[in-house]
């Protein structure tokens, strides 16, 4: 996947989930790295949360059904270009 096709996916998913949404996605995100050498929660405010940068996903070998599901967990595109979730 390229990251055209990523933000494609981020464009027309419409949010669907059960449970906790962050959770769930950062559970997807730590699938792509070995998580006691990267640390995939980078940042916080005081209502997001901030994960890997897009790239470095891509570059992970992020699958598009991961993408996707994502997408659905009401997940985004940041402007800082890293994965971000509303909490």
């Amino acid at each position: 996947m390229n990251r055209e096709e990523l933000e494609k996916i981020f464009d027309e998913k419409k949010a669907k989930w059960d449970g906790d949404n962050t959770f769930q996605g950062l559970l997807i995100i730590s699938k792509y790295f070995d998580i006691k050498n990267k640390n995939i929660l980078g940042a916080a405010e005081h209502d997001i949360i901030y994960s890997v940068r897009i790239d470095e996903a891509l570059q992970a070998g992020l699958t598009t059904e991961d993408a996707e599901a994502l997408a659905k967990l009401n997940w985004m595109i940041s402007e800082f270009d890293c994965f971000a979730c509303f909490v």
